[in-house]
């Protein structure tokens, strides 16, 4: 596979674990648990080509509380890629699950939380707006990427409380139903397509299961380079 396609898409998963504005609308949000099925289109595949094949079309969260944990697979299901996500304890864990060769894992460090947290500088803005999504009324919020000069819509459930820590958009504590996202260039538009809230989660999902070499987050980006 490409580097920019595996090292994109890596990257994407990890960052969306986190995303966040500066202050929160009148309705108190509080924590819950559910299982989310995001719906991930990619607005510029056709600059990709035949490697669009390998992109993941599905992006699944697991949370409860203050963990959660994001599921992605690519590259025809022969890779999986794990954000386990612990915000009480600012616990991070990304692991990659190679069926053809090593799988990697790493625990972030305080340094590279903070790292992720201040790479791309956003101002998130909750306007008036809404949206339905998957059945779900959400308010709007709009996000502006400093560098860039670039925004987009951010639709998110403000009843569910969410901890999107490790990442620019640290501060938006809501659970995000709809939004685009763009890393290392490659954009991801996730829309959520199910939202369950009330069947009680698997918590085993929250734990790190199998054998891993472990290497800090630049080592597995290297690693992700060579495949």
């Amino acid at each position: 596979m490409k580097r920019q396609f595996i090292l994109g898409v890596f990257v994407s998963v990890l960052m969306i674990c986190a995303l966040g504005c500066g202050s929160n609308s009148g309705k108190k949000a509080s924590f819950g648990e559910g299982t989310i099925v995001y719906k991930v289109s990619y607005p510029d595949s056709l600059e990709y080509g035949f490697k669009a094949a390998f992109f993941p079309k599905e992006i699944v969260l697991v949370f409860k509380g203050e963990k959660a944990v994001f599921i992605a697979s690519g590259g025809m299901g022969m890779i999986q890629l794990v954000n386990l996500l612990d915000h009480e304890k600012k616990s991070y864990v990304s692991l990659l699950i190679d069926r053809l060769r090593q799988n990697y894992g790493c625990k972030l460090s305080a340094d590279e939380i903070k790292a992720n947290e201040t790479s791309s500088p956003l101002e998130i803005k909750l306007i008036d707006g809404s949206k339905v999504v998957a059945g779900v009324e959400c308010k709007k919020a709009i996000a502006k990427d400093l560098l860039k000069g670039t925004s987009t819509e951010i639709y998110y459930d403000e009843g569910v409380r969410f901890s999107y820590g490790n990442s620019p958009f640290k501060e938006l504590n809501y659970l995000f139903l709809e939004y685009t996202h763009t890393v290392n260039k490659l954009m991801m538009k996730l829309e959520a397509s199910s939202v369950d809230l009330s069947t009680p989660v698997d918590t085993g999902l929250f734990s790190i299961k199998g054998d891993y070499v472990w290497v800090s987050q630049q080592q597995l980006f290297d690693h992700l380079n060579s495949l």
